[in-house]
């Protein structure tokens, strides 16, 4: 936070001639080793896009938030205040986010010890006389300290191994919280920052660092284990294990201490014995029981959530260490697991608002409390079932659209999912568990991979259906979720096959295009064919290709190429060319001439048009007609719609040659199975969706792209796909699961690079 209180310190103290070494602005333009300012551009890129989608929304409800309190203001004063604010962020929203992404990347690119600020406490001003301090911006000031303090402290671990990678990248000791660039202080300098430059009235300010709270910081825990996990892949102490001294706290280290290491190292050691490598995947990858049947696969989860139990005790131990004295050892009564799901369902009967799942078990325990008279504890199975639930929801809402019908649908199903979990842990290593399945399709729907018209009201109809028959039961019994899932499961196979029928028909109609593009081509080669080099006038010209090539590849499609009726056409053909080449002639055969205006016809000319335009092809003669008459001819034949227009050519001449980069790309889309996913961005917008590649041709370049409903979005040609492909705008989705399965594995490969274990045979669980 040392440049927010350069910014503000003017208002304590009059500055100094202090001066700071000037630093680079961007990572281009410093000097670092190749492999660090790699490792540096990488993490720049994920908080990037992950950070530009979070401060549009926080731009969105900070703007929602300040036209509420325009609405309520009673004071005139305050409504045009409100106003004023409201204004300046509507002007200056468009250069809010690069303006606050800038600062993070200018703070990497100062990265070198020498080059950090100092703390405003050590800066030696000189003593120039007291002012007042103006208390909107102390206040302003000690609510970014408290905001950036508190995320500290619920981010100590990751912080602190982050910092002792940059370390490395500095070649400087460990920094500490205050000082990453990518720690919270920094986060609240660079949102300071972008206020100040885009000149925010304090209202604006204040209403953008709640909503950066409540919403940015909502994920910053998951963006940090993202970042550190990409340090890792880069080889920036891969294996860390360096933790410091742990003080041992003054309270004595009795029994209850020694109880607690074996309990931990009984769950470790079981987890090690039962997956090998610590493989949490084996024991229900497949969905399925195992052989040994009911009693074996009830054995294989046991199993599998003490495995899951031994992760969690080696995160705790970690952390543990990392918190020095941080530990209660005191000993607590355990709350026995009825009197936990039964006041769980009184929370949910008196608070309907859903709530993160750690303020659930914080208001749990603090009303336990209030009942005992003392503290309790809950029993190690029911901690742990917690932990995961918040672990896992965490992960999940960084891949959900905030205030989409898919959110909203995962938040009301997350108390209901807490006490299915404490009763079931089949739930946490089952995949095809029907909680499971439940919290996937409600969540899919909310995904942001996915576009509004991905759901149709029907569909939404139904996962609110589901979701409300949970809701109806206060137990949230494990029947009421097998119930659900079940009924949904139906509806969504039914859905699927009638989506199934509508991409056939999609397929189908593309396939026609494509043969109708390919007859157009074949008909264009063969006019080529029998010009020969010779030279058509220019508007003799124009008629060909306006309305006899649609003629000839109507005939090519009827009767295909070995047909007598296509030799007749291209004979025709002939005489044409050579009537309109060798000069007109004021006499032409009735037949000829009637022949090509009924073909004409059958392309959709109104007989006038087609008289015309046949005379003028049979006779050669294009200046029977006034200039004028020809002008409007040729401007009702390009405004016409042809025969198959909406048809794509994408090898025309302005395009530029593909690179060996863009064939590779070219080549790797032409060889995809039909029905293959591909997931597309949108740099402009900056939003990614998620369409099937459901049919292409290599000869035209034609492609179909189908949402989850089975209708046609648009995307762009082979050709477009391709060279976006290439630029990194376009990634091929090996298997379309849904976010709730992914956030679970990516959870799961959290708790594994915790653990030091290897999460490879994971993906299962």
């Amino acid at each position: 936070m040392s440049r927010i209180a350069d910014a503000l310190g003017t208002l304590m103290v009059a500055t100094g001639s202090t001066q700071f070494s000037p630093r680079p602005k961007t990572l281009a333009s410093a000097t670092f080793p190749r492999r660090v300012k790699r490792a540096l551009e990488n993490m720049l890129t994920i908080a990037n896009t992950d950070l530009q989608r979070q401060m549009q929304t926080i731009l969105q409800e900070a703007e929602q938030d300040l036209a509420r309190q325009i609405e309520r203001a009673q004071n005139p004063q305050v409504r045009d205040l409100c106003t004023l604010a409201l204004r300046r962020l509507r002007d200056g929203a468009s250069r809010f986010t690069p303006e606050f992404l800038g600062v993070i990347e200018e703070n990497l690119a100062g990265l070198h010890p020498q080059s950090r600020r100092p703390d405003i406490a050590s800066l030696q001003a000189p003593n120039q006389g007291l002012s007042l301090v103006d208390d909107e911006h102390a206040d302003e000031y000690a609510v970014l300290y408290d905001l950036s303090a508190r995320h500290e402290v619920r981010n100590s671990l990751a912080l602190q191994l982050m910092g002792q990678r940059f370390g490395v990248l500095a070649g400087s000791p460990a920094f500490d919280a205050e000082h990453l660039p990518f720690g919270p202080y920094a986060f609240g300098d660079a949102l300071h920052l972008a206020c100040v430059a885009l000149s925010l009235p304090l209202e604006a300010r204040l209403s953008l660092y709640h909503f950066y709270d409540k919403t940015a910081m909502a994920y910053y825990s998951t963006l940090l284990e993202a970042l550190n996990a990409r340090l890792a892949d880069d080889g920036v102490l891969p294996n860390l294990s360096f933790v410091p001294v742990r003080v041992r706290p003054a309270s004595d280290d009795g029994p209850q201490r020694g109880t607690n290491t074996r309990i931990a190292a009984a769950a470790t050691s079981s987890a090690s014995s039962s997956t090998g490598n610590g493989d949490v995947g084996n024991f229900a990858g497949n969905g399925h029981s195992p052989a040994g049947g009911a009693s074996g696969f009830a054995a294989t989860a046991r199993n599998g959530f003490i495995a899951l139990q031994g992760l969690l005790a080696k995160r705790r131990t970690l952390l543990a260490k990392l918190r020095p004295g941080s530990t209660d050892e005191r000993a607590r009564e355990a709350l026995p697991a009825t009197d936990v799901l039964s006041a769980l369902k009184r929370l949910r009967g008196a608070n309907p608002k859903q709530t993160a799942v750690a303020d659930i078990r914080q208001s749990l325990l603090a009303q336990a409390r209030q009942a005992h008279g003392y503290g309790v504890k809950l029993v190690e199975a029911d901690d742990d079932s917690f932990e995961l639930l918040d672990m896992l929801h965490s992960q999940l809402s960084r891949d959900l659209r905030p205030g989409t019908p898919g959110d909203a649908l995962v938040q009301r199903l997350r108390m209901p999912l807490l006490q299915l979990a404490l009763r079931d842990h089949n739930f946490f290593v089952d995949p095809a568990h029907p909680a499971r399945m439940l919290l996937d399709a409600v969540s899919t729907a909310g995904a942001r991979w996915s576009a509004d018209d991905d759901f149709d009201a029907p569909m939404l109809d139904l996962l609110r259906h589901a979701v409300e028959t949970v809701l109806q039961d206060p137990d949230a019994g494990p029947e009421t979720f097998a119930a659900a899932n079940n009924a949904l499961q139906t509806s969504l196979q039914s859905q699927a096959r009638k989506t199934e029928i509508a991409e056939r028909r999609q397929v189908d109609a593309a396939r026609g295009r494509d043969k109708l593009e390919l007859a157009r081509l074949h008909a264009n080669d063969e006019i080529a064919d029998i010009v020969a080099g010779r030279t058509l006038p220019k508007f003799s010209a124009t008629l060909f290709e306006q309305a006899w090539t649609d003629a000839m590849t109507l005939s090519l499609l009827r009767s295909g190429a070995d047909s007598d009726a296509w030799r007749k056409q291209r004979a025709i053909t002939t005489r044409l060319v050579d009537a309109c080449i060798n000069g007109g002639t004021d006499e032409v055969d009735p037949v000829l001439l009637s022949h090509v205006q009924e073909t004409l016809g059958q392309v959709g000319y109104h007989d006038d048009d087609a008289a015309v335009i046949a005379r003028m092809l049979v006779s050669g003669r294009s200046d029977d007609n006034a200039l004028v008459s020809r002008t409007e001819l040729i401007m009702q034949l390009k405004s016409r719609a042809r025969l198959g227009e909406q048809s794509s050519l994408q090898n025309g001449p302005d395009r530029a040659p593909r690179t060996p980069a863009e064939q590779a790309a070219w080549e790797r889309l032409c060889a995809l199975p039909e029905g293959s996913w591909i997931e597309i961005v949108d740099a402009a917008e900056n939003t990614l969706r998620r369409v099937k590649l459901a049919w292409l041709s290599t000869k035209t370049g034609q492609t179909l792209l189908l949402n989850k409903r089975g209708q046609r979005v648009q995307g762009g040609d082979l050709d477009t796909l391709a060279r976006q492909f290439a630029r990194g705008g376009l990634r091929v989705v090996d298997d379309n699961t849904g976010p709730a399965e992914i956030a679970w594995q990516g959870m799961l490969a959290n708790l594994h690079r915790i653990a030091g274990s290897d999460p490879g045979r994971s993906d299962g669980t």
